[in-house]
């Protein structure tokens, strides 16, 4: 963890009071913190350091550093790779959505966060327009592959062709790229360990279906997005899953009356203050599909549309 991080945070189960950190550093390299620990004066909490990767969670979502399954694995590091860099890869079957959602990026006084950040491409281009940003990822397996990329400048991994057939991929990064105003830690969606009002530019993309509680996912960005000359990023395909959230949760597609029979329309109006999970309201400024595919193997692909929406404040 980079030790500018460290004057971001706050406790995620204080986030009521807001609390500071305090940090022990056990090693070092440069600005880079490799092993510590912070610890809550309010309430105990501990939260390690462990070969550079901060882990920001409450207690009570731990269990999930257990996983060695799902976002954890090999092969779901390989899809998402390719999904993140295939454009850099020259692969012919690349998309250009990373190339659709960071559009609205702009030089920006302020500082930025990628909730469910994955391994990290929207945070490297939100670091060609603010001062810091923070990636933020409840896969160890991702923010470890995400600070990789971060310390050598180059992406190397062992792409799935069937089964435990693999090809070597990788790229270096144009030299002029600057990483050092970025970062990635492991934390939660639902308890963003920062203080209120911290972020100029917020991005979440492809995420509001995976967490268990998708409407306080958006209060918490609210609670962290900046009241004035701020800019949120929002990506969904709306594949409600009986395995990760309850019906009665979903924002759109459960025949609740009090939202919308589609997604994107619910969100359009939670943007403009509809039950107040933005406050001050966003200015919807953009807006549209985009193409997205996960590549698992060869022959096995995911094709996604998801649908975005940019919302400002002035």
């Amino acid at each position: 963890m980079k030790k500018w991080v460290h004057e971001q945070l706050i406790c995620p189960q204080c986030l009521e009071k807001a609390v500071p950190l305090d940090l022990t550093v056990r090693e070092a390299v440069a600005e880079d913190i490799i092993a510590g620990e912070m610890t809550c004066p309010d309430c105990g909490g501990r939260f390690p350091i462990q070969q550079g990767i901060a882990v920001l969670l409450p207690e009570k979502t731990r269990t999930i550093l257990d996983d060695r399954g799902g976002y954890n694995t090999p092969a779901m590091l390989s899809a998402y790779l390719w999904s993140h860099f295939c454009d850099f890869l020259g692969d012919p079957k690349a998309t250009d959505a990373y190339r659709v959602w960071s559009k609205s990026f702009q030089p920006t006084d302020g500082d930025a966060l990628d909730v469910g950040c994955a391994v990290g491409r929207i945070s490297f281009e939100l670091a060609a327009t603010h001062h810091h940003v923070i990636g933020l990822d409840t896969s160890i397996a991702f923010i470890r592959k995400a600070r990789e990329i971060l310390s050598r400048k180059r992406l190397d991994f062992d792409l799935i062709v069937e089964g435990h057939v693999t090809e070597a991929r990788g790229f270096t990064f144009d030299a002029t790229r600057d990483f050092d105003h970025v970062d990635f830690i492991v934390a939660d969606a639902l308890a963003l360990p920062f203080r209120r009002r911290a972020f100029a530019t917020v991005a979440a993309i492809n995420l509001l279906e995976k967490v268990p509680d998708p409407l306080k996912h958006l209060t918490e960005i609210n609670r962290v997005l900046r009241e004035q000359t701020a800019m949120f990023l929002f990506s969904d395909p709306f594949s409600w899953d009986e395995a990760v959230s309850p019906p009665e949760r979903w924002l759109s597609g459960n025949g609740n009356p009090q939202y919308s029979p589609r997604g994107i329309d619910t969100l359009r109006r939670l943007f403009s203050g509809e039950y107040e999970v933005f406050n001050p309201p966003l200015a919807i400024c953009d807006d549209g599909d985009v193409s997205w595919k996960i590549r698992k193997t060869a022959n096995l692909w995911e094709h996604i549309t998801s649908q975005y929406l940019v919302g400002r404040r002035e």
